[in-house]
């Protein structure tokens, strides 16, 4: 049985001391608390069950907001927690390091019908909330880790 957290642990923000600063308010603390949560509480992860182990200022209706937060620069956290995480674990044992995209929505294979309607999917769409995206991946002696991400727009966005 976990008690509920009234502070969080020191070693938690000093692990996060040199992100980049993308969040504007409180929204940095919460990401903090997110972080921790996702560690420690036992049970789902859901937003509600991880609130609760939290103290009253952090609330699902916060935790909500870091979420869905214009602020968020992904591709800058990515590329910072890529750094940080390369120069912490070991070099390729071969010298070998491989690098690999990885997408939000694979093709099927095999030869496509041309006389098949293209309609709708049957099935849940594999993006992340709501968003497709690609991510460029590092590997080497069984480590995998994200070193790029990039959104991918719709063919009406000019940009």
């Amino acid at each position: 049985m976990l008690i509920a957290c009234t502070s969080l642990p020191g070693f938690v923000p000093m692990v996060l001391r040199g992100m980049p600063t993308v969040w504007r308010g409180r929204h940095r603390l919460i990401f903090c608390w997110l972080i921790c949560m996702q560690a420690v509480s036992p049970g789902r992860k859901t937003w509600e069950e991880m609130a609760r182990w939290t103290p009253a200022t952090s609330t699902a209706w916060r935790f909500g907001r870091v979420r869905k937060a214009a602020s968020w620069n992904v591709p800058l956290l990515v590329s910072w927690l890529a750094h940080d995480l390369v120069a912490t674990l070991p070099a390729p044992a071969n010298g070998i390091l491989s690098l690999f995209g990885d997408g939000s929505h694979a093709d099927t294979r095999g030869t496509q019908n041309p006389v098949v309607p293209q309609g709708r999917i049957s099935h849940q769409h594999p993006w992340f909330f709501g968003l497709r995206f690609v991510l460029l991946m590092a590997a080497w002696d069984g480590y995998r880790l994200p070193v790029g991400f990039r959104l991918m727009l719709p063919k009406r966005y000019a940009g």
